[in-house]
């Protein structure tokens, strides 16, 4: 998902900041780095969200005119098979792992995009 904000007047290294923070402080291993057009926040690894692959944000822009991208990199399955089959191979946890997984994500990304609106709203 893609939000985009004008006429803020943010410090875009010290929003970037605060966004590690926010994944510092639910236990994510978080990596910030300088991209072309802005910043790029790495995270993963988190015990309170069990999330299927890592979390990627970008944030390009200068600090009139922003946006901001959360996408979670997915690992990809190595096995496509059926519920209903995996059910008989003791599948049934992988695929609810997989559910829980989901669930985590939207969590995540519902929790992502308030921090993000606060911090954006105080002017960091």
């Amino acid at each position: 998902m893609r939000k985009c904000w004008n006429s803020k007047n943010i410090d875009l290294d010290l929003l970037a900041i605060r966004i590690s923070e926010f994944f510092k402080d639910k236990d994510f291993e978080a990596v910030k780095g300088k991209v072309k057009n802005g910043y790029q926040i790495l995270a993963s690894d988190s015990p309170f969200y069990k999330l299927n692959g890592c979390v990627s944000v970008i944030i390009e822009g200068d600090s009139n005119g922003f946006s901001i991208s959360f996408n979670l990199d997915v690992e990809k399955e190595d096995f496509r098979i059926s519920p209903f089959l995996m059910s008989f191979f003791g599948g049934g946890y992988l695929f609810l792992r997989r559910i829980r997984a989901k669930e985590d994500s939207f969590k995540l990304e519902k929790d992502f995009w308030r921090y993000v609106e606060k911090v954006v709203l105080r002017g960091i």
